[in-house]
């Protein structure tokens, strides 16, 4: 059985789609040589799969230093540009855009989201309408996590933009599932952000990520779905006995594409750490061009229980830290941004190993492993 997954939230598939999967075929190479270096004594690597770590401070290029084969039982080695699944990560993309917006006016975070879904309004039940970006964003609108396990089915081969439109049709005509005010993670929540972000801009939303996100940051790497590159790493699904290598063009490889403003981007580590310079810069104040200072502290602040608006909140430790992880249980990967100290960290792995990932994007960690790029000044 499959476990498709954007961050904290689980869908379960099938057996029968386990059984129709085509997964990508290894060479027969049961030791695949990982050239040594730090992250293969980082407590939960595992020789058969591919990791990396980013770490950028005070505004230098990222530091990434990867390590491992670009699936079990390869010999080709993952590469420092490699593009990784980044999940649920994706989340601070379509939170970002609703904040841009808000900066030019254009939404508001406490205004129902009936005053910007017009053309749906009529078909939306009372409550639904009556929902604000700012309960949608900080999960606590009372939206349900995901959709049934036999929507997921059928929507497969939707298409991103009308998918988006059809399958939240059938729920938003509803009562919402739980009481509104309480932090309950929803993917489908983020997607219906991504509807209103494109009722308001007039685009799809993969459009809108490329054209007021990635080419303004050069995050060229940027890109939707399971990363198809010869050399990119592949998701690896867990076996009974070890770990699958998926093929990204099976139907299994990614959650279905309409629900991208959720948890289908993925990228190189670099411009993952790119992604969070560009947060530390304009909570800093230096890079109103991309966001206010005010919309991104927003963001970065407790609004429903440790969520933000579309970043998690961790002050445990006695320092703020920014972070949002993401998995579709065939990667994982996570990001960590400190404002005070003007750093960032992003870790990934081609497996639902977090326990790898945690420890990477550790700051006495990350900084120790990517010294040895010479990267680093």
């Amino acid at each position: 059985m499959t476990y498709i997954r954007f961050g904290a939230k689980s869908l379960v598939l099938g057996t029968v789609f386990a059984i129709l999967n085509n997964c990508a075929a290894a060479p027969h190479n049961n030791s695949p040589t990982t050239p040594p270096n730090g992250i293969t004594k980082v407590r939960g690597y595992k020789a058969t799969q591919a990791a990396g770590v980013a770490y950028a401070a005070n505004g230098a290029a990222p530091a990434v230093l990867v390590a491992g084969p670009i699936q079990r039982g390869s010999k080709t080695q993952v590469r420092p540009d490699a593009r990784w699944h980044i999940g649920s990560i994706t989340k601070t993309f379509t939170a970002t855009l609703i904040m841009q917006l808000v900066d030019q006016g254009k939404l508001r975070l406490d205004a129902p989201i009936e005053r910007y879904l017009a053309r749906y309004s009529d078909q939306m039940h009372p409550q639904w309408r009556a929902l604000t970006l700012r309960q949608i964003l900080s999960h606590s609108a009372g939206i349900r996590a995901n959709p049934s396990l036999a929507v997921l089915i059928a929507s497969k081969s939707y298409d991103p933009y009308d998918g988006r439109r059809r399958v939240l049709s059938q729920m938003w005509s509803q009562p919402l599932s739980r009481p509104k005010g309480r932090y309950h993670y929803s993917n489908i929540g983020f997607v219906l952000a991504g509807i209103i972000v494109e009722e308001v801009a007039n685009a799809p939303w993969e459009t809108l990520v490329q054209r007021e996100i990635a080419t303004p940051l050069s995050l060229t790497s940027l890109g939707f779905g399971p990363p198809k590159g010869a050399t990119d790493p592949r998701g690896h699904m867990d076996g009974v006995v070890t770990s699958i290598p998926m093929d990204p063009n099976s139907n299994l490889s990614d959650n279905p594409a309409w629900m991208g403003p959720a948890g289908t981007i993925h990228m190189t580590l670099g411009d993952l750490a790119k992604w969070g310079q560009a947060h530390v810069k304009a909570c800093r104040g230096e890079f109103a061009s991309f966001l206010s200072q005010s919309s991104c502290k927003q963001m970065q602040t407790p609004q429903s229980g440790v969520y933000g608006l579309g970043w998690m909140i961790d002050t445990s430790h006695g320092q703020k830290q920014i972070w949002h992880d993401g998995s579709n249980t065939l990667w994982y990967a996570k990001i960590s941004i400190d404002v005070a100290n003007n750093t960032v960290i992003a870790a990934a792995t081609n497996s639902a190993n977090n326990t790898l990932v945690e420890n990477l994007t550790r700051p006495d960690i990350a900084r120790s492993l990517v010294s040895q790029t010479g990267q680093m000044r």
